[in-house]
This record gives C-alpha cells, structure tokens and sequence, in this order.
C-alpha cells in the first residue's frame, strides 16, 4: 500500500512540474516574448534593457565623433600649384622615377614592368604575372571633414587606374577612381573601415566635356559630418547621406576618421577580377607612347568646426 501511494504522489508531482513548464499561453505577443528575455538577462548583468541598446554596448564605437572641448585635427588650407611646387606633398620614395614636374603639373609615370607575362585564371579571365609600376603622391597633413577640389587629366589606356582619394590611418577612405578605358566616366566610391565591403558603394558618372584622358577637369569631394558630395567641374554628381549607411544596431558606417588627400596611378592589371573592372589587362607587348596621368593642381578647405586650422 505504502509502495502504491508514493507511485500515485511520484506521478501527481511530475504532472504539476510538467504544467509549470508548459509553453506561454497562444496569446502571448512575440513582443511580450522579447521583453522576458531581456528582463531575465538584467537580472545577470547590468545591460541596458533595449535589444539595440545592448548591441551597441558590445560593439566597440562605429567611429569617432568630435564634440566640443575635443581635441580637433590640424589641418592645413592651402592651394598647390603642381607645375610650381610640391611644398606639403610627399611621393614614396622608391617611386622618384615615375613623376615629373611639368608646365601641365606633376606627370605621373606607369612604368613597365621587367617581365611582361600574360596568365589566364581558371575562368579564361586574363591577367599579368607582373605590373607596372606608378606613383602614389600624399599630403603632409590631415584633415577630418573638409572640401578638397583637384584639378586632372587621367591616363587613357585600359587596365591604368588614376586615382584621386581621402585615406585614413584606420581604413576610412573616399575615392574618385578613373579607368583608362571608360574615356567619358569616372567612378566614386567610399569605404568604412572597422568593415570594408566591396562591390557596395561605388557609383559611375558621365564627365562632360571632353574625355577624362585628354581633357581637364575639376573633380571635388565635399565632406561633412551628414553626407559626402562628389562634384565634377562644380556639379554634384552624386551624395551619400550618413543616416542612410546606418544599420538596425545604430551603427553607422559612414568614413569620420581624419585623413590624408591621396593621388595614384597604379596598375589594375595583377589580378584577373581587378583587370576585368579596369578595362584591361594592359598589353605591354604592343607599343606604348607613355601611360601618364597629369595633376594640374588641389585645393584643400578644412572644415573649421572639426579641424584646428594652420597657416
């Protein structure tokens, strides 16, 4: 009798156990759901009690933004007249070779390479073995939000990339890129450092006026705190909004971290996918009559509220 009590009481205690754990009653929203979850996690460690809210707290910064009493950027407003000086300018130094100064400004130099060997990927894409060489040219000095105008001729043969950038230390970038083969197009783009994504925020624009390779123009990148505006010969060409970089968490990727002003010309020819973008690879067999690139001159205003601006 003894053994068939307990039985009965072992069964009666499993069944009251198995309703306190039944799943939440049919009309418990998802909401109500989330909101336990997150009230059981406060009780475990002292988190914010919003789902976004926790997320940026575990994310380190997005990026840094400058307030005032903070220290500011020291920037420089200035005019350089390439054809006269190349004062607050710096090329690399195993590049000397690939630059001159001219009556048109600084003429870049894509030198060819010492073996040219065409390959083909397991696609059939071409690509060179080795690449020419050309020159990367950087300000001196930082800026962090600001409007800088270059004045330029891009190289003309497909595969050569001129470039005309703002690069930060951390990864931050903005780009006008020029391919020598798009003779009436220019490319913009933007990267955010802590997480580059490629194929995501370019843009191709048509260049009026004249061919990019032959012709001069005014290219501008306007950058603010809110958006960033690319002009060609005073026109804007295209804008990028900073709310619109923003994902669900808060996290904004938009470029904030100072930078330099960047010039390039380079060889996209190396990789077979970066020869198909750039309009190559380049044939270094055929004749070539100079891939040159020509800076005429860069105007850098530094925004005052973010920069402590120099003479």
């Amino acid at each position: 009798m003894v053994l068939i009590r307990s039985l009965f009481l072992l069964i009666f205690i499993t069944v009251a156990l198995a309703q306190d754990v039944e799943d939440p009653e049919p009309d418990a929203t998802q909401s109500e759901l989330d909101d336990q979850a997150i009230v059981s996690s406060v009780m475990y460690a002292p988190v914010p009690t919003n789902r976004i809210a926790v997320n940026r707290h575990q994310l380190p910064p997005p990026e840094y933004i400058a307030t005032s009493g903070e220290q500011k950027t020291v920037c420089k407003n200035h005019r350089t007249d390439f054809s006269k000086d190349t004062t607050g300018w710096q090329v690399e130094n195993s590049m000397q070779d690939t630059y001159d100064i001219i009556s048109n400004g600084l003429q870049f130099h894509l030198l060819s390479p010492s073996k040219y060997i065409r390959m083909h990927d397991q696609n059939n894409l071409p690509y060179n073995e080795i690449g020419g060489r050309g020159p990367t040219l950087n300000a001196t000095s930082y800026m962090r939000y600001g409007r800088v105008s270059a004045t330029l001729r891009s190289a003309g043969t497909g595969g050569a990339v001129t470039a005309f950038i703002l690069m930060a230390d951390g990864g931050d970038e903005i780009d006008f890129e020029f391919l020598g083969g798009d003779k009436d197009l220019v490319q913009s783009n933007y990267f955010w450092g802590q997480s580059k994504e490629y194929n995501v925020n370019g843009g191709i624009h048509k260049v009026e006026g004249g061919h990019i390779d032959t012709t001069f123009h005014k290219y501008t990148i306007d950058w603010k705190p809110d958006r960033i505006e690319w002009l060609v010969d005073d026109k804007v060409v295209r804008t990028r909004i900073r709310s619109e970089t923003c994902d669900a968490t808060g996290v904004c990727k938009f470029p904030s971290q100072p930078a330099r002003v960047q010039f390039g010309l380079w060889d996209g020819s190396i990789e077979s996918g970066t020869a198909e973008w750039s309009k190559g690879p380049i044939d270094w067999s055929a004749p070539q009559h100079g891939i040159q690139a020509f800076i005429k001159s860069v105007q850098v205003d530094c925004n005052p509220e973010y920069n402590q601006i120099v003479n």
